[in-house]
């Protein structure tokens, strides 16, 4: 399948609107995905679907992606800050792995990334003005289970996002390839991220294993399936593993990282559940005839108050060590690994490799690095061939891309009067949050969670989450959403005191009655001292030992009155 890009070939007559060259196939459907039919099509809105880039919330209904035909092949054309993606994806007949030939044109001398898949990395590369270059690279096709989804999507299609100023797409061939394949599971630290165009490497999201093409080059393909929040355990039971021992064959490799999400629930203990999942994957991938590799779990930018690194997860990591080498399997440490590159920097030099204001998930320019790091893991295992690799160096500050004048004005002035429908309505239902503070509580039948019973008691008796953790427990980091929650009931003693001794919360695992009235009742002592202790609530039937769902703990903590 070879797809031609030149001025005068751009009649559309498929589902993404976009020319086809005299080679291409017709019953397959490919072409050029831009805002409209992005919008269109409800399927192009999902990342891994996708080519992993969406745009912006912040730009509206505006266009960007601008498509021009040139006689030396098709580009976009923007002239705002950042860069605007070229995407195009092309239906494949059957699922495996694929060669991708592509032949670029530079109008001028540039910065240039090719991403293939769901936003993987396979050139990176500095153009010479009037230059055409031609390079030929790996990419897996496979079903997905999507991010807030649970059925398996037969997404058979290739996706090409060409990503520089000045970078003209002249030509795509696609054929089958006989290559091994690196297998990937995991969680958010190594997943496929999407990214928001106008794009900016530092502002985008980005899991190591979308990186680790670009280093692997054409001999192999990656097919990654790690996905945000899971564990050892909820990467078999919500399916996303299935997929990956369904395909997998002899001369493949599956690598595991797992810990960050692991270490959060108390039946994944680094040398109980934990090592129990990661031996049984281990046999499963060997039953296979392919070979798994231990990747010890990715290090994060968290320090004491001291100015010591604090490193939270080093048990998961030593765990990961005997595993390997009692099951006679690769190992590569990128644990040791990340954390040498983020204490020997320091926190705020090794900030500018991760998502702005946040601890754990990289940005591409982290992305590109640990997955270097990973390249050279793999080489000492004797699974890839050793060379070295170019820094992608990031820059020390954090871009601001500024949108076009007409998007921001529009934006702003959106803002201030939702703002005033939004207090307008609140008057005339006469309802205002301190008569309901539960009002439009999302998910009411899902169990309760410790980190979610500390938010709605905090809430209940009035107080604020802090801005500050000072990371009392092992299992929690300044990053995550309920950690300024956990640090306002450790400060107001509202954790109770059995809870202390291990310095983990379990911040995930389910509450039962008894636990969540002994915390309520601990929130409102806090709050009233000499107060009426709480008697006659009504819980609905509930006993002691039952787990709480969502809904049923706002409704006993709206009986509260403080």
């Amino acid at each position: 399948m070879k797809y031609e890009f030149t001025e005068g070939t751009s009649d559309a007559r498929t589902l993404y609107e976009v020319n086809n060259g005299e080679n291409a196939e017709p019953e397959l459907n490919c072409g050029f995905i831009t805002d409209e039919n992005a919008d269109a099509e409800p399927l192009l809105r999902i990342p891994e679907i996708n080519s992993g880039f969406l745009k912006n919330d912040r730009c509206g209904g505006q266009k960007l992606i601008k498509l021009k035909y040139t006689p030396c092949g098709a580009k976009t054309e923007y002239a705002g800050d950042g860069l605007i993606p070229l995407l195009f994806k092309a239906d494949v007949p059957e699922y495996g792995n694929y060669h991708v030939k592509v032949v670029i044109y530079a109008e001028e001398e540039t910065e240039g990334l090719l991403f293939l898949g769901r936003r993987r990395l396979a050139l990176k590369r500095r153009f010479v003005k009037g230059s055409f270059f031609a390079g030929e690279y790996a990419v897996n096709v496979l079903p997905v289970i999507p991010r807030g989804h649970t059925e398996v999507f037969g997404d058979k299609t290739v996706d090409v996002a060409l990503v520089g100023k000045g970078l003209v797409l002249k030509s795509v061939e696609i054929k089958k390839a006989d290559i091994p394949c690196i297998y990937i599971a995991g969680d958010s630290t190594l997943t496929d991220q999407s990214a928001v165009y106008p794009y900016d490497p530092a502002l985008s999201y980005s899991g190591w294993g979308q990186m680790l093409s670009y280093f692997v080059g054409s001999r192999i393909a990656v097919s990654n399936h790690a996905h945000s929040g899971l564990t050892t355990e909820s990467m078999r039971n919500e399916g996303h593993y299935d997929i990956i021992l369904e395909n997998i064959k002899p001369g493949d490799y599956c690598l595991f990282q797992f810990g960050h999400n692991d270490q959060k629930l108390e039946s994944l203990k680094a040398y109980e559940g934990y090592t129990a999942n990661l031996k049984r994957y281990i046999d499963e991938i060997k039953g296979k005839g392919a070979t798994p590799v231990i990747v010890s779990p990715l290090a994060r930018n968290t320090w004491k108050g001291d100015g010591t690194y604090n490193d939270l997860l080093c048990e998961y990591a030593a765990a990961c060590e005997k595993i390997a080498k009692e099951n006679a399997v690769p190992y590569v440490d990128l644990h040791a690994r990340s954390m040498d590159f983020v204490t020997s920097n320091g926190r705020e030099a090794a900030r500018a490799y991760y998502f702005p204001s946040d601890y754990t998930h990289s940005n591409d320019y982290g992305a590109y690095l640990f997955a270097g790091f990973v390249y050279e893991g793999l080489a000492k295992c004797g699974i890839v061939e050793a060379d070295t690799f170019e820094e992608w160096k990031a820059p020390e500050e954090v871009p601001v891309i500024k949108l076009p004048e007409e998007t921001l004005a529009a934006e702003e002035g959106a803002g201030e009067n939702a703002e005033n429908t939004g207090d307008a309505g609140k008057a005339a239902s006469g309802v205002t949050p301190a008569e309901d503070l539960f009002a439009g509580l999302e998910r009411p039948d899902d169990i309760l969670t410790r980190a979610e019973a500390f938010e709605m008691v905090i809430k209940t008796v009035k107080f604020f989450p802090t801005n500050v953790y000072n990371d009392m427990f092992e299992d929690v980091v300044g990053h995550e959403t309920y950690a300024g929650s956990i640090e306002c009931a450790l400060q107001n003693g509202i954790i109770p005191e059995r809870w202390m001794k291990e310095k983990r919360i379990y911040p995930e695992k389910p509450v039962n009655l008894s636990e969540f009235l002994e915390i309520l009742k601990l929130g409102y002592l806090s709050r009233r001292p000499d107060g009426k202790v709480l008697e006659s609530l009504e819980t609905y039937g509930l006993k002691d030992e039952d787990t709480v769902k969502r809904g049923a703990a706002a409704d006993i903590c709206r009986q509260v009155k403080v």
